[in-house]
């Protein structure tokens, strides 16, 4: 027999949060760990939101969770769209837990008029699952409003056959450029417990200013560096939570940030100084973190949401990141639905603008 439970405060979870660890790592899923959407949301959240871990169980074990939060009656991943926060569900379990998590939304007193949900192309469709099990006989519309791709790397038999898929040029000009950075006195080194807040401080700085001169990070708010010295607080020590510093002279030039789940590594962000860029230090710091990973014994790496050129050269493969809204029926539809159309008209004038269209747009706005 399954039953829900949903949870309003994480100090309620109690060894449930375990538990909901236990199958993050399982789905090889690092950011739908709690240690990042709880600490995404002890120091990020809106002012006017309420957490909503919906908890899936079957007699007495953890068959999913829907980890979401709502500000009114808008209901979104929690982790604010920072990272992919996705639906878990224990492998054939999907369309059950999707059924159970539908009818515990539907009941709940401030009922969800949209919810957003963010999934991988290699995940199960939890949006089509979601919409497919609402109650009372009618599905709930959906709408995929953005699809990005994402470049990975299977690392396959280890780092050196990786490497040797790759082109003898590549091999070429990253051994040079490792040779630059040895004779200028180059190290890596890992964020520890003792320099971890340090590390953080350095990374935004770098992330930051790497980011001034083309609009600028959407990561401003102080929140951000409390909330990965958090998550580094609970993942150090298990391994799963690496900030990998690039220093020259003991001075931090590069850094980039990733986070661990079973087999599988996703970076998140990086930053660099760009005094430095003919070492090319943010693709040197994932060629390293490659090469580490391999040696934990771990399989993929995710390069994160977007296209670069440096993630292709480095990618073997492609998954997809997706945000999708469902809106469920009921006496909100009508409204939630007039609004989402809007929202699709714009999306379509947009598709149709050329990237210099867009980019003289947006110069405009900020003016």
């Amino acid at each position: 027999m399954m039953t829900s439970r949903v949870y309003e405060s994480p100090s309620d979870l109690g060894t449930a949060r375990a538990e909901w660890d236990e199958l993050a790592v399982a789905r090889e899923r690092p950011f739908t760990a709690p240690a990042w959407a709880l600490a995404w949301w002890a120091n990020l959240r809106p002012d006017d939101a309420r957490l909503r871990l919906l908890f899936v169980r079957e007699d007495d074990s953890l068959a999913g969770v829907v980890p979401l939060f709502s500000s009114g009656r808008s209901y979104r991943p929690a982790g604010g769209g920072l990272a992919p926060v996705e639906p878990l569900a224990r492998p054939g379990l999907e369309r059950k837990v999707a059924e159970v998590a539908a009818t515990a939304l539907a009941e709940l007193e401030a009922r969800p008029a949209t919810i957003e949900i963010e999934l991988h192309g290699s995940s199960p469709n939890w949006a089509e699952l979601l919409a497919d099990a609402w109650p009372g006989g009618r599905p709930a519309w959906r709408w995929t409003q953005s699809e990005t791709p994402v470049p990975r790397v299977d690392l396959g038999n280890g780092f050196e056959d990786w490497l040797q898929e790759k082109s003898s040029s590549f091999r070429r000009e990253m051994k040079r450029k490792q040779r630059k950075l040895h004779d200028a006195g180059g190290s890596f080194r890992y964020a520890t417990e003792a320099t971890l807040e340090r590390d953080v401080n350095a990374f935004m700085r770098l992330h930051r200013h790497r980011l001034s001169g083309q609009g600028g990070s959407s990561l401003t708010n102080d929140g951000v560096e409390r909330m990965l010295v958090a998550v580094g607080s609970d993942l150090l020590a298990c391994g799963r939570f690496r900030l990998l510093c690039l220093e020259l002279e003991g001075k931090p030039i590069a850094a980039q940030l990733l986070l661990a789940a079973g087999r599988e590594v996703s970076a998140w962000n990086s930053g660099f100084d760009e005094a430095h860029a003919k070492l090319s230090p943010s693709m040197q710091c994932i060629v390293e973190a490659l090469s580490d990973a391999s040696e934990r014994g771990e399989r993929t790496m995710s390069l994160g949401p977007g296209g670069q050129d440096y993630k292709y050269r480095l990618s073997n493969e492609e998954d997809s990141l997706n945000s999708n809204v469902l809106v469920p029926p009921g006496a909100t539809y009508p409204l939630a639905r007039l609004s989402l159309t809007r929202k699709q008209l714009r999306h379509g004038l947009s598709q149709r603008l050329s990237p210099e269209t867009k980019q003289r747009l947006r110069r405009l706005i900020r003016r």
